[in-house]
């Protein structure tokens, strides 16, 4: 997986870009995303800007609602 993040005014269009790709995308908090090499590819087609991301911070999962605090 590649970890990329779109300006924010150029998001809507290069996530939709990503999504009619046909091939899964991982969203992530800040217009960040996980994604293939296939995906860049589509991304470049359309003129849609992109940044490489070297280190990403995963969100940490969230605790079921039943649970007591």
């Amino acid at each position: 997986m590649i970890y990329i993040q779109i300006p924010k005014d150029n998001n809507a269009q290069g996530l939709l870009a990503l999504a009619k790709s046909g091939t899964a995308v991982l969203c992530l908090p800040d217009n960040t995303y996980a994604v293939s090499s296939e995906h860049l590819t589509v991304l470049r087609k359309k003129r849609i800007p992109f940044k490489k991301l070297k280190k990403v911070r995963l969100p940490e999962p969230s605790r079921p609602h039943n649970d007591k605090i």
